[in-house]
């Protein structure tokens, strides 16, 4: 038995590959068009996977998920050890999924085991519940600073592009033209990728982001794609609207990114109807 993240890359490629830079892709409700978040895996049980592809190709998991009024958690265990953890709030209960924190043990690290758990995580919670919110909030977020030369959590930033999710911060108002003082690209290192440092006139005065490439949704990876944007925040504006712009550490499902969502997390169509039918956008 396979799950929606067996769809081959051909099929799953993003629906924003062909846009011009000015267009939002359009809600499409009429069908179910596969998109995968992470890695292919297969069910070989209730209980059990096995990842097709990436770099933890062939491993086994045991998939453990305990879902309580107000929280849930998704385990993976490999021979016993435990390989990640997902853990979810449900607030308000029973309506609100929040993902609050993401782990992976270091040997598994950059194989999509998180991808792999948050989307278990969230097909378990919408398929229980009669209506659903989606965020994701990481517990360790600090405001932004200054001096801050990073984006943090970038592995789960990419996973709620990829759901549809956006940030949570206004920050269509925030680069607007009068309000940007000025941009710089800050070079990637090691596995960090390059990032765009914005700075601006009001609070948080400073904002920190990375531009996912519309067809793969991962991380563009040169930083001349930053150093060719003008002064008007236009380009800034075309990655928000086509959902592959990572700022800050939450994210919420609006109801422009329902469709994606659905995509990546329903199996057939009837599944995607009903799912459509319970989420409420934020």
């Amino acid at each position: 038995m396979f799950g929606v993240m067996d769809i081959p890359e051909e099929q799953a490629d993003s629906v924003y590959a062909s846009l011009p830079n000015n267009e939002i892709a359009a809600p499409d409700t009429r069908r179910w068009t596969p998109r995968r978040i992470g890695p292919r895996f297969a069910w070989l049980d209730h209980d059990n996977i096995i990842i097709i592809d990436g770099p933890l190709s062939e491993r086994r998991f045991n998939v453990g998920i305990d879902v309580r009024p107000d929280s849930a958690i998704v385990r993976l265990h490999e021979d016993g050890d435990l390989a990640g953890t997902v853990r979810i709030e449900r607030s308000p209960a029973g309506k609100g999924i929040v993902l609050s924190n993401a782990a992976v043990s270091l040997r598994y690290r950059r194989g999509g085991l998180a991808a792999v758990m948050t989307w278990c995580g969230f097909r378990e919670l919408l398929a229980i519940q009669e209506s659903a919110t989606f965020r994701i909030r990481m517990t360790r977020s600090v405001k932004p600073r200054a001096t801050d030369t990073e984006v943090r959590s970038i592995g789960i930033g990419i996973i709620a592009a990829r759901l549809g999710l956006r940030p949570e911060l206004p920050v269509e108002m925030l680069v607007r033209e009068d309000n940007i003082i000025g941009t710089s690209t800050i070079p990637g290192g090691g596995d960090r990728p390059p990032s765009l440092r914005i700075s601006l006139r009001s609070y948080p005065f400073v904002l920190v982001a990375v531009a996912l490439n519309p067809g793969t949704m991962k991380p563009l990876s040169d930083g001349r794609h930053y150093e060719q944007l003008g002064p008007d925040g236009r380009q800034i504006q075309n990655w928000l609207h086509q959902g592959v712009l990572l700022v800050g550490e939450d994210y919420c499902l609006d109801a422009l990114g329902i469709d994606r969502f659905v995509n990546a997390v329903a199996t057939d169509d009837e599944e995607a109807v009903q799912f459509r039918n319970k989420i409420r956008p934020l």
